[in-house]
């Protein structure tokens, strides 16, 4: 336990100056895991279990700037402050990486068929 407590201070050692910062980037580094994690599972996570690995992984962030890196929450205003301070940044960035990477994992198929569909759409309209 002591050796990945030091492997993260060290990498976040960084932003030791400034808590918030120190967690920005513990969490943004957790949510482009969890986006790899997510796209990584293609179809099987491309619903309710993406999300629950997207929120698992959130709170496995939160473990992690608390307990590996050593930030006391009260440096951060509390423990509601270091839920949400840095929330909407990690949904944003975990949605949005999972996105692009899942958009590239389709099938070639699938992006046929969206295709047609789309062009069928125009002549429609």
């Amino acid at each position: 336990m002591q050796t990945v407590q030091n492997i993260f201070q060290r990498i976040f050692s960084r932003w030791s100056d400034d808590p918030n910062d120190q967690q920005y980037y513990v969490k943004m580094t957790f949510a482009l895991i969890s986006a790899l994690v997510c796209a990584a599972g293609g179809q099987a996570f491309a619903g309710t279990r993406g999300l629950m690995i997207g929120l698992l992984i959130y709170a496995l962030s939160l473990y992690v700037v608390v307990y590996l890196v050593g930030i006391d929450p009260e440096d951060l205003g509390g423990r509601q402050k270091l839920v949400t301070n840095t929330l909407p940044s990690y949904l944003l960035l975990w949605v949005l990486i999972w996105t692009v990477l899942y958009a590239f994992t389709l099938p070639p198929e699938v992006l046929d068929t969206l295709a047609a569909w789309g062009t069928r759409m125009a002549l429609i309209s």
